[in-house]
């Protein structure tokens, strides 16, 4: 493999830990005033020398009322100097009240809500990559320490530092800045191209027809998109002998020149570098699969200590896996985020491995925090989720239940409820399911797979008795298994322990001959209530399969 300097997902971190142990930082030992009696209106305003120009903003934006009241905010509040410079540079004014445009002022209160965050979010969570929580315009902000350890050399958006932090009001926290954060306009592929580092693959966005793909914002749906790209820079593709657009074309696909057809293999190849899950780099999973923009295929993502190992090989033999070159990746713009890989970037084709699909997290909309945990919403809020007859369902997250990511879809009452699975390899698995089971107001299910019926009736009103439980062997010969019990709740209490929490196997036979996506749908026989965890596929091998009860990633 071609060397790079370039620091994988944990390597960054480390660097981080060894700076700020070694060098002092400059922010450490400054005192700033905090007070549990003002608001964070009143906490400006006890500082007019530092945010007097801020305050004017509030005002003439009519937001100044807000930061008065009960909440929780955290504000990043940027220094009069630093407004100074942004009204000089975005209005070519000196003052905020030389702004009488009403365009402008709604474009000021856009920035207002970009950075404010409503959750306190103060500097011991700052990680290399984004923050947990979104901001009043629906977007992440990012943190990085690229530049050294310690909070003095912190940036948000890669682009603007602090000058104090972790200020406390009544209401939230202030992070004061040294720059006005630009609120994101832009869809992903635009900022690559203003960047101009990936000027190659850029043009392949353009003509593949994926540039475009990429720029819309808002899906059929109304939901906002959320792209995740893996692009090679213009140098990481000169160390493959690619020098111009030209170049990739010869490789890819000398003889084709249709690019926008979906079966060429240059457009092939530039839908492998996109997913629609929300991937900064500390988000990617640990060991699953990633679907990507081209259909039947995916990436195979796998940490180690140190290292994010994209599309590993399976023997861990041959060093052929890509990672991301972290001080050129975790740029953010409106609709997602874009990362440089180390090399380049083909079309891998996995072995058929253990896959467990939370039916939850691993949706888009839940990765984007557009569907909040107890919120009713229809089906036609997730784009691979679909129920009849239509009605607002939501889902529970709790740190005290005692399911993958504490999470459950709550449905009930319908005659079917349907999920695209991800990305399997072709294979041959066994598939079970893991609902909240045991209680006689819970529904009796046939389970569809692409349309065709598949194994016996999964009967959530059958008790612990029923199951067999807690003997494995009986339980085995029943068509159950017990829950993991590395899933657990705050508390500690397994999933092997709980007889609600075992799974079901659908079939021990589920032969994929070719690496796609599938549909599984629950098709009720009774109607009833289906706390929905997740369903999960174990490849069958010569002897069996393994004994997984400890943990699904052993």
């Amino acid at each position: 493999m071609k060397t790079n300097k370039f620091i994988t997902w944990l390597g960054g971190v480390v660097l981080i830990i060894v700076v700020s142990v070694g060098c002092k930082d400059e922010l450490e030992d400054t005192t700033f005033f905090t007070s549990d009696e003002m608001t964070v209106i009143q906490t400006l305003e006890s500082n007019p020398e530092t945010f007097s120009s801020y305050i004017e903003i509030l005002e003439k934006t009519d937001l100044y009322n807000a930061f008065k009241s009960y909440g929780n905010y955290t504000c990043f509040v940027p220094t009069n100097e630093a407004v100074k410079a942004f009204l000089m540079e975005k209005f070519n004014v000196e003052s905020v009240s030389a702004i009488t445009n009403p365009e402008d002022i709604e474009f000021l209160k856009i920035v207002v809500k970009f950075q404010t965050i409503p959750s306190g979010r103060g500097t011991s969570g700052f990680v290399e990559g984004r923050l947990v929580d979104t901001t009043y315009t629906g977007d992440y902000l990012t943190t990085s320490f690229l530049k050294g350890g310690g909070i003095a050399n912190v940036e948000i958006n890669r682009t603007v530092g602090l000058v104090a932090y972790d200020i406390r009001a009544t209401n939230g926290l202030i992070h004061a800045t040294n720059g006005v954060l630009d609120p994101y306009i832009d869809p992903v592929p635009a900022v690559m191209e203003k960047a101009g580092n990936h000027t190659i693959f850029v043009e392949a966005l353009k003509q593949t027809g994926y540039y475009e793909k990429f720029s819309v914002i808002f899906n059929e749906f109304g939901s906002k998109n959320n792209f995740t790209i893996l692009a090679e820079s213009d140098e990481v593709y000169a160390q493959e002998g690619i020098h111009s657009f030209d170049d990739l074309v010869t490789r890819f696909s000398p003889n084709d020149s249709d690019f926008t057809n979906p079966e060429n293999d240059l457009n092939r190849f530039v839908a492998y570098h996109a997913t629609q899950n929300f991937l900064y780099s500390r988000n990617f999973p640990e060991d699953a699969f990633v679907n990507t923009v081209l259909e039947r295929n995916a990436w195979k993502s796998f940490k180690t200590d140190t290292e994010l190992r994209i599309n590993e090989t399976e023997t861990g033999e041959d060093d052929t896996w890509t990672s991301l070159i972290i001080s050129e990746s975790n740029f953010p713009a409106k609709n997602g985020v874009y990362h440089t890989v180390n090399k380049l970037f083909t079309i891998f084709t996995p072995k058929p491995k253990h896959i467990i699909f939370d039916v939850v997290s691993d949706q888009p909309e839940y990765q984007s925090r557009l569907i909040r945990a107890g919120s009713n919403v229809p089906s036609t809020s997730w784009e691979f989720i679909r129920w009849f007859p239509e009605g607002n369902k939501r889902y529970l997250q709790q740190s005290n239940r005692i399911n993958l990511n504490n999470n459950i879809l709550d449905v009930g009452g319908y005659s079917w409820i349907e999920f695209d699975t991800p990305v399997l390899p072709k294979g041959k698995y066994e598939m079970l399911i893991s609902s909240n089971g045991g209680n006689k107001a819970r529904g009796i299910f046939q389970v569809y797979w692409d349309g065709e019926p598949i194994g016996s009736l999964y009967d959530l009103t059958i008790n612990t008795a029923g199951k067999g439980f807690p003997d494995e062997a009986l339980m085995e010969s029943r068509g159950w298994r017990h829950g993991y019990k590395c899933i657990t709740n705050n508390a500690g209490a397994t999933q092997y322990d709980a007889a609600g929490a075992s799974r079901f196997i659908i079939t021990r036979e589920l032969l994929c001959p070719e690496q796609k996506r599938h549909v599984i749908r629950l098709e009720a026989v009774k109607a009833g209530g289906s706390p929905i965890d997740y369903i999960e596929w174990i490849p069958v091998v010569e002897n069996g399969p393994a004994d997984d009860s400890e943990c699904y990633n052993d």
